[in-house]
């Protein structure tokens, strides 16, 4: 039997049409994955530099582009390598995702400003702010939290979304000292 005549006996075959089509989708989805990724890091590092700043944006940005290549590519599989209807999945997931985010308005709050904080680089670990009075070394910079050192106390933690004022004490000239 000659080799098309074979394929297309096979593709014939419903199931099989199937499962060829889906295990196609999670190749494409694999390879689309890897080159996203390495261009995001190239990229962030590229223009940021090797600091925790660039690998904070890097991983968030990466972890943004698998989700939305993986999600495209589960809906594929399940509409034609299935045969799901889904439609009523993704109206079922868009209410629950506004359940969810009224629920989690303050950890996307939180999460948002960090992002912001970061992408705007208001500040670095290492660096001597003062945030809502209170004044102190930047020990960790996260998407959720910041941890500040004080100079006599322990270590505060303030969630990003309720960062209202920053003082940078580690930019800019320093006032000239007074005459006199």
């Amino acid at each position: 039997m000659p080799f098309i005549e074979w394929v297309e006996e096979m593709w014939a075959i419903p199931w099989l049409r199937r499962l060829l089509y889906s295990l196609s989708v999670f190749l494409i989805a694999l390879i689309v994955t890897w080159p996203v990724r390495g261009f995001i890091r190239k990229r962030i590092h590229k223009r940021a530099g090797q600091n925790l700043r660039a690998d904070t944006l890097s991983k968030l940005l990466m972890s943004v582009a698998g989700f939305v290549v993986w999600f495209l590519a589960a809906v594929q599989i399940l509409k034609e390598g299935l045969g799901v209807d889904v439609t009523s999945i993704l109206a079922a997931a868009g209410v629950l995702g506004v359940a969810v985010g009224f629920g989690a308005q303050s950890l996307v709050k939180d999460v948002i400003s960090g992002f912001f904080l970061l992408l705007e680089n208001q500040f670095s670990v290492g660096e001597n702010v003062t945030i809502d009075g209170y004044t102190g070394t930047v020990e960790e910079l996260g998407l959720r939290s910041t941890r500040i050192r004080g100079e006599a106390s322990g270590i505060l933690i303030v969630p990003n979304g309720a960062i209202s004022k920053v003082i940078n004490n580690s930019r800019g000239t320093p006032p000239p000292p007074p005459e006199g």
